[in-house]
Protein backbone atom coordinates (compact mmCIF):
# COMPACT_ATOMS: atom_id res chain seq x y z
CA UNK A 1 0.00 0.00 0.00
CA UNK A 2 1.17 3.48 -0.82
CA UNK A 3 2.18 5.61 2.15
CA UNK A 4 1.89 9.40 1.90
CA UNK A 5 3.51 11.85 4.25
CA UNK A 6 4.17 15.55 4.47
CA UNK A 7 7.71 16.30 5.61
CA UNK A 8 7.68 19.89 6.87
CA UNK A 9 10.85 21.93 6.72
CA UNK A 10 11.75 25.59 6.81
CA UNK A 11 13.80 25.23 3.64
CA UNK A 12 12.84 22.01 1.82
CA UNK A 13 9.33 20.78 2.64
CA UNK A 14 8.23 17.75 0.64
CA UNK A 15 5.39 15.34 0.12
CA UNK A 16 6.81 11.82 0.08
CA UNK A 17 4.87 8.97 -1.54
CA UNK A 18 6.25 5.50 -0.91
CA UNK A 19 4.96 2.47 -2.74
CA UNK A 20 5.55 -0.50 -4.98
CA UNK A 21 5.02 -0.91 -8.72
CA UNK A 22 1.32 -1.69 -8.34
CA UNK A 23 0.76 1.46 -6.25
CA UNK A 24 2.45 3.70 -8.81
CA UNK A 25 0.49 2.12 -11.68
CA UNK A 26 -2.72 2.83 -9.71
CA UNK A 27 -1.67 6.42 -9.01
CA UNK A 28 -0.78 6.87 -12.67
CA UNK A 29 -4.29 5.71 -13.55
CA UNK A 30 -5.75 8.28 -11.17
CA UNK A 31 -3.67 11.00 -12.84
CA UNK A 32 -4.72 9.91 -16.35
CA UNK A 33 -8.36 9.91 -15.26
CA UNK A 34 -7.90 13.36 -13.73
CA UNK A 35 -6.37 14.59 -17.00
CA UNK A 36 -9.50 13.45 -18.86
CA UNK A 37 -11.97 14.70 -16.26
CA UNK A 38 -10.51 17.08 -13.68
CA UNK A 39 -12.61 16.62 -10.55
CA UNK A 40 -11.36 17.13 -6.99
CA UNK A 41 -9.84 13.83 -5.84
CA UNK A 42 -8.61 12.91 -2.36
CA UNK A 43 -5.54 10.81 -3.14
CA UNK A 44 -4.87 9.77 0.47
CA UNK A 45 -8.25 8.02 0.71
CA UNK A 46 -7.84 5.88 -2.42
CA UNK A 47 -8.02 2.12 -1.99
CA UNK A 48 -4.33 1.62 -2.81
CA UNK A 49 -3.23 4.08 -0.08
CA UNK A 50 -2.55 3.26 3.56
CA UNK A 51 -4.33 5.35 6.18
CA UNK A 52 -2.54 8.67 6.33
CA UNK A 53 -2.51 11.77 8.46
CA UNK A 54 -1.72 13.81 5.34
CA UNK A 55 -4.86 14.90 3.51
CA UNK A 56 -3.95 15.44 -0.16
CA UNK A 57 -6.54 16.73 -2.64
CA UNK A 58 -5.80 16.76 -6.37
CA UNK A 59 -7.63 19.67 -8.02
CA UNK A 60 -7.81 21.86 -11.10
CA UNK A 61 -9.22 24.85 -9.22
CA UNK A 62 -7.88 28.37 -9.67
CA UNK A 63 -4.67 29.17 -7.89
CA UNK A 64 -0.96 28.57 -8.20
CA UNK A 65 0.05 25.15 -9.55
CA UNK A 66 1.71 22.57 -7.34
CA UNK A 67 1.15 21.54 -3.74
CA UNK A 68 0.18 24.19 -1.22
CA UNK A 69 -1.03 23.96 2.40
CA UNK A 70 -4.62 24.64 3.42
CA UNK A 71 -6.20 24.44 6.85
CA UNK A 72 -7.68 21.01 6.03
CA UNK A 73 -4.56 19.49 4.46
CA UNK A 74 -2.71 19.95 1.21
CA UNK A 75 -4.08 20.90 -2.19
CA UNK A 76 -2.28 19.74 -5.36
CA UNK A 77 -3.25 21.95 -8.31
CA UNK A 78 -2.41 20.53 -11.74
CA UNK A 79 -3.77 20.95 -15.24
CA UNK A 80 -4.54 18.11 -17.66
CA UNK A 81 -1.17 18.28 -19.44
CA UNK A 82 0.82 18.15 -16.21
CA UNK A 83 -1.34 15.31 -14.83
CA UNK A 84 -0.61 13.31 -17.99
CA UNK A 85 3.12 14.03 -17.69
CA UNK A 86 3.12 12.99 -14.03
CA UNK A 87 1.36 9.73 -15.00
CA UNK A 88 4.21 8.96 -17.41
CA UNK A 89 6.73 9.47 -14.58
CA UNK A 90 4.69 7.15 -12.35
CA UNK A 91 4.61 4.51 -15.09
CA UNK A 92 8.40 4.75 -15.43
CA UNK A 93 8.80 4.09 -11.71
CA UNK A 94 6.44 1.09 -11.98
CA UNK A 95 8.32 -0.80 -14.69
CA UNK A 96 9.09 -4.42 -13.66
CA UNK A 97 12.83 -4.16 -14.27
CA UNK A 98 13.12 -1.20 -11.90
CA UNK A 99 13.51 -2.53 -8.35
CA UNK A 100 14.03 0.86 -6.74
CA UNK A 101 14.18 4.50 -7.67
CA UNK A 102 12.57 7.87 -7.32
CA UNK A 103 10.85 10.54 -9.36
CA UNK A 104 10.26 14.18 -8.44
CA UNK A 105 7.02 15.85 -9.49
CA UNK A 106 7.18 19.64 -9.67
CA UNK A 107 5.20 22.31 -11.40
CA UNK A 108 8.03 24.83 -11.36
CA UNK A 109 6.57 27.52 -9.14
CA UNK A 110 8.72 29.16 -6.50
CA UNK A 111 6.59 28.46 -3.44
CA UNK A 112 5.27 24.98 -4.26
CA UNK A 113 5.98 21.88 -2.19
CA UNK A 114 7.58 19.19 -4.40
CA UNK A 115 6.44 15.57 -4.48
CA UNK A 116 8.93 12.71 -4.29
CA UNK A 117 7.75 9.30 -5.44
CA UNK A 118 9.92 6.52 -4.07
CA UNK A 119 10.02 2.79 -4.72
CA UNK A 120 12.24 0.48 -2.68
CA UNK A 121 14.28 3.22 -1.00
CA UNK A 122 12.75 3.25 2.50
CA UNK A 123 11.82 0.66 5.11
CA UNK A 124 8.23 -0.58 5.22
CA UNK A 125 7.49 1.29 8.45
CA UNK A 126 8.73 4.66 7.19
CA UNK A 127 5.74 7.05 6.98
CA UNK A 128 3.48 4.67 8.84
CA UNK A 129 0.43 6.52 10.17
CA UNK A 130 1.70 6.54 13.74
CA UNK A 131 4.92 8.37 12.80
CA UNK A 132 3.58 11.27 10.71
CA UNK A 133 0.99 13.92 11.21
CA UNK A 134 -0.36 16.92 9.33
CA UNK A 135 0.79 20.27 10.65
CA UNK A 136 -0.54 23.48 9.08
Amino acid sequence: MMRIGFLPSDFNPMVLMLGDAEDFRALGGVMRGFARRPEDTRIDTMGFCAISNTALTLTATEGPPGIHPRTDGLVWRVDAARASAFAVQMDALATPEKLSGAEFLVCGTEDEIPVKLSRGEYTDDFLSSHTTEWRA
